[in-house]
């Protein structure tokens, strides 16, 4: 429910955060039955306010766009062996 933006600052979680994918489809808001009725307006908020239109950051994300991107160009390559053939011939 709450997000980490900073070492000890926290915010309320927006859809579009990152998140670990253990807690994907887990609860971002307390259920109105869960709270007293004198808060309920604050659930309200949330979705009509302070929550722009929902997203996926998996999907939006420029960045997390590019996980696996090159990986059938890579396969099978040894990252100590590439990076030693490419350093032959520098002395």
């Amino acid at each position: 429910m709450l997000f980490a933006t900073g070492k000890n600052t926290r915010r309320l979680f927006r859809p579009g955060d990152s998140y670990h994918s253990a807690r994907d489809g887990a609860k971002i808001v307390p259920a109105k039955d869960d709270i007293p009725v004198k808060y309920h307006h604050l659930v309200d908020w949330y979705f009509t306010e302070y929550v722009s239109q929902p997203t996926d950051a998996k999907k939006t994300d420029p960045i997390l766009q590019l996980r696996g991107l090159g990986k059938d160009m890579w396969a099978g390559e040894d990252p100590d062996g590439y990076v030693r053939r490419l350093r032959q011939g520098w002395e």
